[in-house]
């Protein structure tokens, strides 16, 4: 079969979608986004409490009480020389927060990676509450103006195959016109997922997991253990599908260059997530809802310190516990009383899942709920035809990340506190002081509705900070610009003014340096000056001099692109 026809043929092996489905009204697909965000956040805030903890220091969190419902309680954030915090009651962990920083990253036009990799997760290191050591391994490293989220080679990268990614996904569902047809969405989790986990077992979670939370979107239900196997059989042609976007392959080219062939490594983690699925639809069928997950939970070995975190058995499990308990709110409590697995993580997902089946919301109002309802609309407004306001991040051929966790929040020229890439906030008043080897945590809420407990210095800095001079009701905006992948759709979709010439209107005069900007901001500047052969050349040594050995290849291949495609244009 050739590449060109595998859209399609996904498209035939998606049952056509029911009354809840394709033509729902847009007060339903709020409905439906909104309780599958609000649900995934509760089950977030319920099983942080008991995650990473035993019975006895379960009790000690929740005083002595069942673990029924989200409560305030203590934790150390911060490590050994961090600082003990009273959390909120409804108080979510790092699950939730990557799940928003990849909304706000979604915009009209698509999402922007760029945004998600380069400002939100290096500033969110300095709020996390939690986070795997892939994530903060990979948003560390992203912080360095050489890194791309294509190529973020941090020490392990190869390896990284936990959660950490599918627990963030969600938003590219609720925001897909057509969630019916996986080709419509899948390739944006892939490019959100590999930015900080490129091991395919914590990519299979991500592309797993979406395309449940979509069965759930579209369908009204939970999906069955024979929707997981048609699933699978779409999932295992995404090596083919990738293809079609430029710069996931030059991601594969970099994976490639450490870890061997991808399409064979592809090809086993299919083959041991359809054993993992085969497993759990037939593990303790007679058995009530908690022995049964009880029994999946030990035959997937989830309580394993080495298979605990795995992305693709979390992403099983959470399907598998809406088969053990159907009600969400008894499901939230079974996973997060399973002490010893990823109990935040599991209940977050199968909160995704369950909530876009149901018409009512949580029992308990999670932290910044507000704000969930209303990011929910907004990606279902998106979906359904509207162009809702973008949130605006700084230039980002001008930014430069944190240099440390405690650098993000700062004071602008009038005094008010900012986060950096996030906005101006607020501070919270707090009973006690979280003060520890000189640094601070401060309870602030930002502008837009979310609260932080940020890590900063004693006396902030003082930084003059603003977001690109972009307006957001424009699409093909600076951030599609700096995107390779883009540059053919943006030249075709938004053409010059007359009288204006593509050198006077966009681009930097001279090619970015490939060690001080993404390699990306250089395919842009040539696709810019595409018949000017003087630039292309300015570029290439520049990239050849400055880039590593990756990013020269990848240089390469885009330019042949634009190349091919300026050549087509003449003839037509």
């Amino acid at each position: 079969m050739n590449e060109p026809d595998l859209l399609s043929d996904l498209d035939a092996e998606v049952e056509p979608p029911g009354p809840n489905g394709k033509g729902k009204t847009v007060s339903e697909r709020r409905t439906r986004t909104r309780n599958s965000s609000l649900w995934a956040a509760y089950g977030d805030a319920l099983g942080w409490i008991s995650e990473l903890t035993d019975s006895k220091g379960l009790s000690r969190r929740t005083r002595g009480r069942p673990l029924d419902e989200p409560m305030a309680w203590k934790r150390r954030i911060g490590g050994r020389s961090g600082v003990t915090a009273t959390l909120p009651r409804g108080c979510y962990s790092d699950d939730t927060q990557l799940r928003l920083a990849t909304s706000r990253a979604i915009r009209s036009d698509g999402f922007d990676v760029e945004a998600f990799a380069k400002v939100e997760l290096p500033v969110w290191l300095s709020y996390g509450l939690g986070g795997g050591k892939s994530t903060s391994a990979a948003a560390l490293h992203l912080s360095q103006s050489s890194s791309t989220w294509w190529r973020n080679r941090f020490k392990g990268w190869t390896r990284s195959g936990g959660n950490g990614a599918a627990m963030r996904i969600q938003p590219h569902v609720w925001a897909a016109p057509a969630p019916e047809r996986p080709d419509s969405y899948l390739l944006e989790v892939v490019r959100n997922a590999v930015s900080t986990h490129s091991h395919p077992t914590g990519l299979m979670g991500a592309v797993l997991h979406a395309q449940c939370v979509a069965h759930a979107m579209v369908f009204g239900n939970a999906p069955s253990p024979d929707d997981l196997r048609e699933v699978m059989a779409v999932t295992e042609k995404l090596p083919t599908m990738m293809k079609h976007d430029r710069e996931l392959n030059f991601w594969r080219v970099a994976f490639e260059e450490e870890a061997g062939d991808f399409r064979k490594a592809w090809s086993s983690s299919v083959q041991q997530t359809n054993d993992a699925i085969e497993f759990v639809s037939t593990c303790g069928a007679s058995k009530s809802g908690e022995e049964r997950y009880s029994l999946i939970v030990e035959g997937l070995k989830l309580r394993d310190p080495n298979q605990r975190g795995s992305g693709m058995l979390t992403a099983v499990a959470a399907a598998a516990l809406g088969w053990c308990e159907p009600e969400a709110g008894a499901a939230m409590r079974i996973a997060a009383n399973a002490l010893g697995t990823d109990t935040d993580t599991i209940a977050t997902m199968s909160g995704a899942i369950l909530g876009a089946t149901l018409e009512t919301e949580p029992p308990v109002e999670v932290l910044d709920a507000k704000l969930v309802r209303q990011d929910a609309d907004r990606l279902a407004d998106m979906a359904t035809g509207g162009d809702p306001k973008n949130h605006q991040y700084p230039d980002l051929m001008h930014w430069l990340a944190p240099k440390t966790r405690s650098d993000a929040l700062v004071r602008d020229q009038y005094g008010r506190l900012v986060v950096r890439g996030l906005g101006r906030a607020t501070q919270q008043q707090d009973e006690r002081e979280l003060v520890s080897r000189g640094f601070r945590w401060r309870w602030v809420r930002l502008d837009f509705g979310q609260t932080l407990l940020i890590k900063g210095r004693e006396h902030l800095q003082i930084i003059d900070e603003r977001p690109q001079a972009v307006s957001d009701d424009r699409k093909g905006t600076a951030r599609a610009q700096s995107e390779a992948s883009r540059c053919d759709r943006l030249s075709a979709d938004h053409p010059q003014s007359a009288g204006t010439s593509a050198k006077e209107s966009r681009g930097p005069k001279r090619p970015p340096e490939p060690n001080a900007q993404d390699i990306q901001a250089v395919v842009s500047y040539v696709s810019e000056r595409i018949d000017d052969d003087n630039a292309i050349g300015r570029a290439l040594r520049r990239v050849v001099h400055k880039g590593t050995m990756g990013e020269v290849a990848g240089f390469t291949a885009a330019l042949v692109d634009l190349l091919r495609e300026s050549v087509r244009e003449r003839k037509s």
